[in-house]
């Protein structure tokens, strides 16, 4: 083998995955920017790295849902996202999400989230996604075909209506439960 296709040979698959990079960087920095607001939990897994792991808190969703969620339409002028609306897959919508089914949580990608971050950045978040007097926020990169990426976080203090809605909530979930009275004849 001549030594111009020796070389060839070891350039080309460099070559190769440098285009798959920019690839694979071109498609994460395409799209739109939407700031969805999250409820948090932290679990680590020190095999696969550090990440938050969270819920969205879509505004407009109630807030028990038992079927999984296919579509999104994202509604708002964004980074501002004003409400969220279930959709079939087949209607028109500006904004859409999807949930891949291949994804880390599959049907469920909706509803919960993962954003890798590095070791001491988790512990910190872990901290603040806990407080009960601040709204986690995160930031999403929606893309036209409807698969979206977590970016970035950040928090923000409770708005006096969320302190009220938050502190409701906690009173409902400390009331004893009564089951309904049996009537008889």
């Amino acid at each position: 083998m001549s030594r111009p296709l020796r070389l060839a040979a070891l350039i080309a698959p460099v070559l190769g995955l440098a285009a798959l990079w920019g690839l694979s960087d071109q498609t994460y920095q395409t799209g739109t920017e939407w700031e969805v607001p999250i409820q948090g939990y932290d679990p680590r897994d020190y095999l696969r790295g550090h990440y938050v792991e969270f819920s969205y808190d879509w505004p407009g969703l109630g807030e028990t849902r038992s079927d999984p969620l296919a579509t999104l339409c994202l509604e708002g002028e964004p980074p501002r996202l004003a409400r969220v609306v279930s959709a079939p897959a087949s209607a028109q919508c500006p904004h859409p999400l999807r949930a891949d089914s291949t994804g880390v949580y599959g049907v469920s990608g909706l509803m919960r989230g993962r954003l890798y971050v590095g070791q001491g950045r988790a512990r910190q978040l872990d901290e603040q996604l806990q407080g009960r007097d601040q709204r986690g926020i995160v930031t999403i990169r929606q893309r036209e075909d409807g698969s979206f990426t977590a970016i970035a976080i950040r928090f923000r203090p409770l708005t006096p209506a969320e302190m009220i809605d938050r502190d409701a909530r906690d009173a409902e979930a400390q009331r004893p439960f009564m089951p309904p009275a049996i009537m008889s004849d």
